[in-house]
């Protein structure tokens, strides 16, 4: 990893937010009041899409005035979130539009519909900062005198380039920046490669030249750029440490990158040269094309084609362009034959409980690398591609075992009320409700829970039918004795009795409390000592919205339900019971279509319908879960009843049915600590606090997250000097940055780092 990876991973953490107290941010604003990175702003720019840098005086290729940058981030449409660069400009200046500068004055209402980048203390990123913090930082040492920081902001561009596994381990000081930049003949060549008509000094041009004559065996000046890059591709002797040191950090060197693209292929032996980019660009069309083809081709011999296609390109994975990310379709393929060896695993049963023993012990992961070959391609004729081999190979799997599961529809484990789940309210346990949570992705939700810190338990759990959320979500115990099923309604809701009304979101939420369970939102934590549900997550909401781009989403959908679960049990609940309604069918390029003529139904669903009185169909009949005299019309196998549909629910697959409960506890024995605090009060942006009992080793903190240390709005310095409450159980913390000024936080008391007490506040507001 390089010093710039570390700067785009910031730039990229600047972009996480509470997705229950805020908006998506559409912009990354990163002010740079010092203009300490301009200079470096187009190195940025060309290891990052969608980098652009506030210029008042003229429009380049990522710059320009700020009527040029409002314009660019309208038409925005990359995945990841633009940045924008704003050299001269502090973070204190968006505070009022009065003294906001006037050549950047389209930009100020930016600041409510993005997130800044900077320190956790609220100021700018400096490099000295960027190297030297322990928080987001590198933790390097650095010293901190005048030379050194002249000498860092001097060599910044040969400092970004440099690997940070070459920093650790010393005392950077002047001199060592400079030497970085003299001494490092092979960054200089680099330097050369990238830009050979732009002038090097003297003494660096000298020692450039000689090191290439006697170690490399290239003259720069009379071979030229051409011959350099060839030699580089082909990596010969000495060259072979060159490659090595390109191929470590490539994304550092995009000048390199761009000078490779002079080396074509020559002859049959260079032709198989996998380092240069023409061959790669030619192994990925055809990739592509084989891919495409496997629908074509009889079923017998597709998964045998299929597994040749990952043989061939399983050297690619070791190379520079899956770094580059310019071999999506190698990646896609690699998870491909992943799916294909769990598909040829096989599956053994037919009843309910072989099935889902058998999926949960492997026939999840089908599912799981089929999404994560789709999400390894964004281009449209490579996600094309991977669609045309899920078809060939996925969607016969699929359909498979749905008509095994359906066949055995009579045995259904979960038909009404008598066979629902049971939440008996406890003391300390808290539902976290997660909408969609398909038992696969629960799976992955669990590999990415921390098995020292936390233990889990997990149970299958089959859905209500159908599987919609309005029918699954409320069908358990002892919540589903107070519903009805008397009459059908259009969208699978049941009645409440006591009201007659549909039981819908307010309703629901209602009888939740009135059952023990106390309903609190996603930014609160809601009281420990009782029993409480909350809920996260928006897989569903994707998968309607996106279609087979929901996949792209699952990975942080997964971190949001992780860390939310965190966060409650920092905040002292004993269990956290992870628990959904439904999973989903999700197919690129649409699930199979059948009729349904709509006369013969009062409502129709993809995966389901009601159908009228008498209706006459030759479509599998299950029983409604909240009331059995009404019939519910499942579409066969993994069809729907719509056109292009790529993401469905509701009908009777594993996919759709099976689902897993996670109860997630600490893996610590916490006694309860029985700190309070008792009183607070703000004084300007100083808090006072007291707590009892006093206990001098307990500490203080502010946050946005009160598990998440990183999230702390204190500066280093207030935290450094936190020397936890005199006698009394009195302490102050001071918030230094005050454009913080009525924002929400928390208030923490930490003993030995965990969080044992806490309370919301507002910045600066009693």
């Amino acid at each position: 990893m390089t010093v710039l990876d570390h700067l785009l991973s910031v730039l990229h953490d600047a972009a996480i937010y509470n997705r229950h107290d805020l908006a998506r941010p559409t912009v990354i604003l990163w002010t740079d009041g010092e203009r300490h990175w301009e200079k470096v702003a187009k190195i940025i720019a060309q290891a990052r899409r969608g980098f652009f840098v506030l210029d008042p005086s003229e429009v380049g290729d990522f710059s320009g005035p700020s009527s040029w940058i409002r314009y660019q981030l309208g038409k925005w449409e990359g995945e990841e979130l633009p940045v924008l660069y704003l050299p001269g400009i502090h973070r204190h200046q968006f505070r009022g539009a009065a003294g906001f500068p006037e050549d950047a004055r389209h930009l100020y209402a930016l600041q409510f519909q993005g997130q800044f980048c900077g320190q956790t203390n609220g100021k700018d990123w400096t490099p000295t900062a960027l190297l030297s913090s322990e928080d987001g930082g590198l933790g390097l040492k650095v010293a901190q005198d005048k030379a050194t920081k002249e000498a860092l902001a001097e060599q910044l561009g040969a400092l970004l380039q440099t690997s940070v596994n070459d920093l650790r381990g010393r005392h950077l000081g002047a001199a060592d920046f400079h030497d970085f930049a003299a001494g490092d003949l092979i960054r200089l060549l680099f330097d050369w490669i990238s830009s050979p008509t732009t002038p090097m000094e003297s003494g660096p041009w000298a020692a450039l030249v000689s090191h290439c004559k006697n170690e490399l065996g290239f003259d720069p000046v009379k071979d030229g750029l051409l011959v350099a890059v060839e030699k580089l591709t082909a990596a010969e002797g000495k060259w072979a440490k060159v490659w090595s040191r390109y191929e470590e950090a490539a994304s550092s060197f995009p000048g390199v990158r761009k000078a490779l693209d002079l080396v074509q292929p020559a002859d049959l032996f260079s032709n198989n040269n996998p380092r240069i980019p023409a061959n790669n660009l030619r192994l990925e069309g055809e990739l592509r094309s084989g891919l495409t083809a496997l629908p074509n081709m009889p079923p017998a011999k597709v998964k045998h084609a299929l597994g040749e296609l990952v043989s061939k390109h399983a050297e690619r994975l070791k190379g520079v362009w899956v770094k580059l990310n310019e071999a999506p379709l190698a990646v896609a393929t690699e998870h491909l034959g992943k799916m294909l060896a769990a598909i040829q695993q096989g599956m053994a049963g037919y009843d309910c409980a072989q099935l889902a023993d058998s999926y949960l012990s492997q026939g999840w992961l089908v599912d799981s690398e089929a999404r994560k070959a789709w999400s390894a391609v964004k281009r449209t004729e490579d996600s094309a591609a991977v669609a045309a081999a899920l078809k060939a190979i996925y969607q016969p799997w699929l359909e498979e075992l749905a008509e095994r599961l359906q066949t055995n529809a009579a045995n259904y484990p979960t038909k009404g009320l008598d066979q629902a789940i049971h939440h008996h309210p406890t003391p300390g346990t808290v539902i976290l409700f997660v909408d969609g949570l398909r038992a696969d992705v629960a799976r992955e939700l669990l590999e990415r829970i921390d098995n020292v810190k936390f233990k889990t338990k997990i149970s299958a759990v089959w859905s209500a039918l159908p599987t919609v959320t309005a029918t699954a979500k409320p069908a358990w115990n002892p919540l589903a004795s107070q519903l009805s099923g008397i009459e059908a309604s259009e969208n699978y809701e049941p009645t409440v009795k006591s009201t007659h009304k549909l039981c819908r979101t307010a309703e629901f939420r209602k009888l939740t409390s009135e059952v023990g369970w106390t309903w609190f939102d996603g930014s609160q934590s809601g009281d420990p000592t009782g029993s409480g549900w909350t809920e996260v997550g928006a897989f569903d909401k994707y998968g309607h919205d996106q279609g087979a781009k929901m996949a792209w989403r699952i990975g942080e959908e997964i971190e949001a339900v992780y860390q939310r679960a965190q966060e409650l049990l920092s905040a002292g609940w004993k269990v956290v019971r992870v628990v959904t309604d439904h999973g989903w069918l999700w197919m690129p390029g649409g699930l199979p279509k059948v009729d349904l003529p709509t006369h013969l139904t009062d409502s129709k669903w993809g995966r389901c319908a009601r159908p009228n009185p008498n209706a006459s169909h030759n479509f599998q009949q299950v029983s409604w879960f909240w009331g059995n005299e009404h019939p519910i019309v499942l579409a066969p196998g993994i069809s729907v009843f719509q056109n292009g549909v790529e993401y469905a629910h509701g009908g009777l697959t594993l996919q759709e049915a099976l689902t897993l409960q996670i109860e997630i506890t600490s893996g610590e024995k916490q006694e309860s600590s029985g700190v309070k605090i008792t009183a607070t009060k703000w004084v300007g942006f100083k808090l006072r606090i007291e707590i009892s009992p006093a206990d001098s080793g307990l500490r203080a903190d502010i946050r946005t997250k009160a598990a998440d240390a990183t999230s702390s709005i204190l500066s280093v310095e207030e935290r450094h000097k936190n020397k936890g409450p005199d006698s009394e159980g009195r302490l102050g913390l001071f918030v230094e940055n005050d454009s913080l000024s009525g924002q929400a936080a928390i208030l923490v008391i930490l003993q030995n780092g965990q969080v044992i007490a806490k309370k919301n506040l507002s910045i600066a507001e009693d």
